[in-house]
């Protein structure tokens, strides 16, 4: 008897196309980092976000949380708030977040945070 399961792949369609933004803030404290950014990012217009990142046992990974809030024109308003997990590559860290947006739908943001740049770079999937 095998212990190997059979999976089927997931393709997942692009929502918009890849985002810079720029690193406005990072504050370490105990046990957990907070993590703020701004930029353009297409459907949602200028956004503001922020990333709570929270430590496992190992140091290198563990739980993010946080928000963001985007603005299209003087009638256009998004809002976001997110869960997810991330890890240390290097002196990268990598988030994947599934974010709930206030227009009723969910995203899967698969995000990347260059600490040498001061940048992250955002690819953000459709779940709903």
């Amino acid at each position: 008897m095998s212990n190997q399961a059979n999976a089927d792949s997931i393709t997942l369609e692009a929502r918009q196309e890849r985002t810079t933004m720029q690193l406005t803030s990072v504050e370490f404290r105990e046990g957990e980092t907070a993590i703020t950014a701004q930029g353009e990012m297409g459907t949602y217009g200028t956004v503001y976000t922020s990333y709570l990142l929270k430590y496992d046992n190992s140091g290198n990974g563990g739980t993010v949380s946080g928000q963001g809030r985007g603005i299209v024109d003087a009638d256009t308003f998004f809002s976001g708030t997110f869960t997810g997990i991330w890890k240390r590559d290097g002196s990268n860290i990598v988030m994947k977040n599934l974010v709930n947006i206030s227009d009723g739908t969910t995203n899967l943001d698969s995000i990347v945070v260059n600490t040498g740049q001061r940048n992250l770079t955002i690819d953000v999937y459709v779940i709903d």
